[in-house]
């Protein structure tokens, strides 16, 4: 596998335009995850979800490498009908759209994120595996005093052109003082056989709002792990809500500082 893991790193800085520094910086994640390895039955919090074993009896000759640089689709109709929203949308594993439309865009801030460090003291190596493949890292800054007008809907969609294929996923959260957001992950990738990997890291300010839906209902054959940091200040709340009928395999963890 570590062979397999430096080829498919070589061909993701080919194929990116990313400076030497972010090189590096993407090189150490990668260094520290061939040396930890999967998670498997030895670490407590993987005790009866073996990702390891369960990744080598599904998916064969598992491939680290997602060619980011060429434009996908999209297809419309994995929209949600009846219901105004803002959208984000991935498509095998790269930002095809962010549309913050219905929302007064004074008070929203996109960037996007070069460096990919990690701000919080947590062991994960698929942390480190995903800040070394992942594509871009948006960050999205909600302003002081704000409430998005409408929710957010992340669309996770992979079409058939990837299979036994690691996809790497991440997005910042600032939420300032006294804001609120409604996010929504809605999964409708029907690709088989893929192993999808999800960073989201939230700041909450204080008397911040966030509520965070997951839902993964259309069957399907990936196996998926999701993985929220959440920074919390004075007297702000974070809700997570969970519904999970649709993967092979799906974990979500959650890592919850509470600062105030």
């Amino acid at each position: 596998m570590n062979e397999q893991l430096h080829l498919d790193f070589s061909k993701i800085v080919k194929t990116s335009k990313i400076s030497k520094e972010e090189i590096q910086i993407k090189k150490d994640f990668l260094n520290k995850f061939i040396e930890s390895g999967f998670p498997n039955r030895k670490q407590e919090d993987w005790k009866f979800l073996d990702i390891s074993q369960i990744i080598k009896k599904n998916i064969s000759n598992l491939s680290f490498f997602n060619d980011y640089s060429i434009p996908n689709q999209i297809d419309q109709s994995i929209f949600v009908d009846g219901l105004e929203h803002n959208k984000i949308i991935f498509i095998n594993g790269r930002i095809e759209k962010i549309d913050f439309s219905y929302e007064d865009q004074n008070k929203i801030e996109i960037k996007d994120e070069i460096k990919k460090d990690i701000s919080f003291n947590y062991e994960n190596s698929l942390i480190d595996l995903n800040s070394a493949f992942t594509h871009k890292v948006f960050k999205i800054f909600i302003k002081k005093n704000y409430s998005l007008k409408k929710p957010l809907i992340i669309y996770h969609s992979i079409n058939d052109k990837l299979k036994s294929t690691n996809i790497n996923l991440r997005l910042d959260f600032d939420l300032g003082e006294n804001s609120c957001l409604r996010l929504i992950d809605f999964y409708t990738n029907n690709a088989a056989k893929n192993f999808i990997n999800i960073f989201y890291n939230f700041n909450l300010e204080k008397d911040a709002i966030l509520k965070n839906y997951k839902i993964d209902k259309f069957k399907n054959n990936n196996l998926k792990y999701s993985f929220n940091n959440i920074e919390q200040g004075n007297n702000s709340v974070s809700e997570t809500f969970i519904l999970s009928a649709g993967s092979d395999y799906l974990k979500n963890e959650i890592n919850c500082n509470l600062n105030g």
